[in-house]
């Protein structure tokens, strides 16, 4: 299966090569609050089949498709924590006010075997923005500014935990935006 996924990739590297974007990833985020505000979110992003079959060739080396805790620790060094460049293909903005994100926590990968063996990475943002009575809004845009990957946002409403919040003006753009304001 590796060797026929390796020839395939070898005859596609030309086409890959020649077009924009690489690779397709779906992403979701998770909000949460406490009685404090925003404390973070959490990010799940999953990979289309063709990239999750590179980062399974080059990563699970043992083939039983799951990631041993060495192989994570090959997925974070050369698939993930390398995005530091591009803020994580991450853009948030509070109060319409560019906020630099924290270095992300929690980082774990997946191989979910019911799905054409896609690659799924799930990360924690801390944010710690504290509760304004008069309302915040929250923005947050998953993009790559290389164009090598694109972004679909197919989460349909909002994920929250935590503190009992209310959310109002809530905007997904399925291209990889969200929106939302909460007091």
């Amino acid at each position: 299966m590796k060797k026929l996924i390796f020839i395939l990739f070898i005859i596609f590297i030309p086409v890959l090569l020649s077009a924009h974007p690489h690779s397709s990833i779906n992403a979701y985020a998770h909000y949460y609050f406490d009685k404090s505000g925003f404390m973070g979110f959490y990010i799940q992003w999953i990979y289309d089949p063709l990239y999750s079959s590179q980062i399974v060739y080059e990563c699970d080396l043992d083939g039983d498709l799951s990631f041993s805790a060495e192989e994570l620790k090959q997925v974070e060094s050369y698939y993930f924590s390398r995005l530091d460049h591009y803020n994580y293909y991450t853009e948030l903005k509070i109060d319409n006010k560019p906020v630099p994100l924290g270095n992300p926590v929690n980082f774990s990968a997946q191989i979910d075997k019911s799905d054409d063996n896609v690659v799924i990475f799930t990360f924690y943002i801390p944010v710690n923005h504290p509760y304004n009575k008069e309302g915040t809004s929250v923005f947050i845009d998953f993009t790559d500014p290389t164009g090598y990957s694109t972004f679909i946002c197919p989460q349909r409403s909002l994920s929250v935990n935590g503190e009992v919040i209310k959310i109002s003006k809530v905007e997904i753009n399925r291209m990889g935006s969200i929106l939302f304001t909460y007091n």
